[in-house]
């Protein structure tokens, strides 16, 4: 026993002094690759310290002094205990200097942990070599445990506030920091609604303190400034630039973000940065410059329902009393799932009375949503208004209130957003609202007001913002909306006629079906009386004279001529992306562009090999494979693509070989049809094979790594 212990006392001496060594000498390290997998094992093996330095403090603290110094197992035990714990103190601590060494963490933020760390390393092997010493005196070793104890605990919260945030051992004996309510008439999009995921899904990486990738992520400068990759975004680019291409990539892509073990962005999370950053990324955009019908909006109006739920201190109204007040021309509703808060919307003017708003009166405490836009009211009907006390949002526009009685409404002291829209209140009647307790926003779109008068009235209320809404005046050019599409399926079994439309009268619409861009005088005019009755491609572009064209309107469709009565896989799916029942390829149905919306069936590890059985024998003469190709995402045409048939199925032919052309550059997420031409053939048995992508290309951030194939229908003729 005495051998083994003096063996490893050795060790860990030696041990000790490599660290001294190394951290003279720290600023001239550099690390190869194989020592930064030690390094990186530092997180892993720092668990035996903290466990055996614990286990010996407590041994001694609690059972070391009713034990006589002659019992000499319990001393051999002791001692092995504690130089194990002195063995792999230092050996976590050089593995820790290692992995200090790696870019991305700020040397005062490592700071306190590296010294604790090493302080642990050589105050245990010290420990060990004075412990007859140290035992003798009781409260010596009381003093020395407890020590021990302390240093464990220090170094371990240091080491906590650099991988999981400031403050994490301690956070949950801390009172909780509150989101403040914060209303969608107030709410700005980046710090209300971006700048909160980015601190919980982003920040824990890219800090000041632990800046990987030399990125940190937590003010507007440090966002706009990048990292060593580059810019976070590109609002001109397809695919919106690095942070958006990296969030897309599979999870198990070794640039995928967040990392795999990190708290994952939702697919409302990655909507919301997407709407961002499309919108121009601007950090002053607010909610309320949105339109009522912008996805980011709705977005917005779905999260802060949710969050000035916690703020009503009523109870639910009662569902009887609810049902009762619901009529062919008002409609009370709850506002968010599990609020008791009620929103009220009257429809029809021609059957609105004031006994209506009356009614109300039964619900007035649940009320906080009352939109009587085009109602013909009455200036004593404010009065009624005015008694529902937790109204926060009230819409008056195109009514017939007048200016004179809005003071009535200062009795609404949580009264956040009111819009006199169409209304003849003027200037100085919206001096009246500087008093309001909580009133943030006027809208006061078409009201006798001139632009002048705003912006006086802005400077002196300056904490309500007042709307004005556009205008722009007979010198602006506007730009049109591009041509709606009306057919709603992309995949054709017959000749169906081409709709499309656009809403502002005089407008033409151009196109063509050979993927050209339309223009203004060669193109084709839509006439209504067009037909598909192939795989085509449409693009549409809206014309009007004193207008700005629109932008194009893009829509493949695709001929399918036979359907098979069976589809069997002969190497399995993607689990990920599988298809149980055998029919999502010849459903007739298309995917969404976005992937994870389901419909669409993925292979990566394994080619795509599937059979088509019809009970009878068709002539077939194409066969095209409706596929979506997304390369930020990994997902790639095929390599190749395989047709062949027969009336047997072990006795069939190659009837055609496509080999796709392969992007150049990262793109946004498009859908396109792969077609297979060959001689008409009477078949009963059709196979395809298609090989994905083996190794992406130079340009792709995944360079060398497999493709994805996804396809949603494969279609026969």
């Amino acid at each position: 026993m005495l051998r083994w212990k003096n063996s490893l006392f050795n060790i860990a001496f030696a041990l000790n002094c490599l660290l001294l060594f190394l951290l003279l000498f720290e600023t001239r390290l550099s690390i190869p690759s194989w020592l930064q997998v030690v390094g990186r094992m530092h997180p892993l093996i720092l668990h035996f310290p903290v466990v055996l330095i614990s286990l010996y403090a407590l041994a001694t603290l609690i059972f070391g002094f009713n034990k006589k110094s002659t019992d000499e197992s319990y001393k051999n035990l002791t001692d092995i205990l504690l130089l194990l714990a002195a063995l792999s103190s230092v050996v976590t601590a050089i593995a820790g200097l290692f992995l200090s060494r790696e870019e991305g963490y700020d040397p005062e933020a490592l700071l306190w942990h590296k010294w604790s760390g090493v302080t642990i390393s050589f105050f245990t092997l010290g420990w060990y070599y004075f412990s007859k010493q140290v035992q003798a005196k009781k409260l010596i070793s009381f003093f020395t445990s407890a020590v021990a104890l302390m240093l464990i605990i220090f170094a371990g919260h240091q080491g906590a506030g650099i991988s999981h945030g400031q403050n994490f051992l301690l956070a949950p004996m801390l009172p909780e920091k509150k989101q403040p309510v914060v209303s969608p008439e107030e709410a700005v999009v980046f710090a209300d609604m971006v700048k909160p995921i980015l601190k919980a899904k982003c920040e824990s990486c890219h800090n000041d303190k632990k800046a990987k990738g030399e990125l940190v992520m937590e003010t507007e400068a440090s966002l706009l400034k990048g990292g060593k990759n580059g810019e976070l975004w590109d609002s001109t680019a397809a695919d919106l630039g690095l942070m958006l291409r990296r969030v897309h990539l599979p999870m198990e892509a070794k640039k995928h973000m967040p990392p795999q073990g990190k708290p994952q962005l939702t697919e409302e999370d990655i909507e919301i940065i997407t709407q961002w950053i499309r919108k121009g990324h601007d950090f002053k955009l607010r909610v309320a410059d949105l339109s009522p019908t912008d996805t980011l909006r709705q977005i917005a109006a779905k999260i802060f329902a949710s969050a000035e739920i916690a703020e009503y201190d009523f109870d639910e109204a009662d569902p009887a009393t609810i049902e009762k007040l619901n009529s062919e021309n008002r409609v009370v509703s709850s506002e968010a799932l599990g609020s008791p808060a009620l929103a009220v919307n009257f429809f029809n003017s021609k059957f609105f009375t004031s006994d209506q708003l009356k009614d109300l009166t039964k619900v007035k405490k649940q009320v906080v949503t009352l939109d009587l836009s085009k109602m013909p009211l009455k200036d004593e009907d404010i009065k009624v208004i005015s008694e529902f006390e937790n109204l926060r949002r009230l819409n008056l526009s195109f009514t017939g209130v007048s200016g004179a009685v809005l003071p009535e409404l200062k009795k609404l002291k949580f009264l956040k957003s009111l819009s006199l829209t169409g209304t003849k209140v003027n200037a100085e009647q919206l001096k009246q609202l500087q008093g309001f307790p909580e009133l943030k926003t006027v809208y006061t779109w078409n009201i006798p007001v001139t632009v002048a008068d705003i912006q006086k009235l802005q400077e002196q209320i300056k904490k309500i913002r007042f709307e004005p809404g556009f205008r722009g005046g007979d010198t602006m050019i506007l730009k049109l909306s591009p041509p709606v599409l009306l057919n709603e399926e992309a995949f054709i079994t017959t000749a169906v006629p081409l709709k499309l439309k656009h809403y502002i009268q005089g407008t033409t619409i151009r196109y063509t079906m050979d993927g050209s861009e339309p223009d203004s005088l060669k193109s084709p005019v839509f006439k209504g009386n067009e037909t598909l009755d192939n795989n085509v491609f449409i693009r549409a572009k809206a014309y009007k004279p004193g207008w700005i064209s629109s932008d194009i309107l893009e829509a493949n469709f695709y001929k399918n001529t036979y359907t098979p009565d069976t589809l069997i896989y002969l190497v399995k799916p993607s689990d990920k992306h599988k298809d149980d029942a055998g029919k999502l390829l010849i459903d007739h149905l298309k995917g969404e562009p976005d992937f994870r919306s389901g419909n669409w069936v993925a292979f990566r590890e394994s080619r795509m090999e599937c059979l088509l059985h019809f009970s009878t024998p068709v002539p077939v003469q194409s066969i095209t494979l409706s596929s979506l190709i997304d390369a930020s995402s990994y997902i790639m045409p095929p390599q190749s693509v395989e047709v062949w048939g027969g009336n047997e199925e072990k006795n069939m032919k190659l009837l055609s070989r496509l080999v796709p052309e392969q992007p150049a550059k990262a793109m946004g997420s498009i859908m396109k049809g792969f077609e297979c031409k060959f001689n008409t053939t009477t078949v009963k048995y059709i196979k395809i094979i298609g090989n994905p992508v083996a190794k992406l290309p130079a340009w792709h951030p995944g360079k060398g790594e497999k493709a994805w194939i996804f396809v949603d229908e494969i279609l026969v003729n």
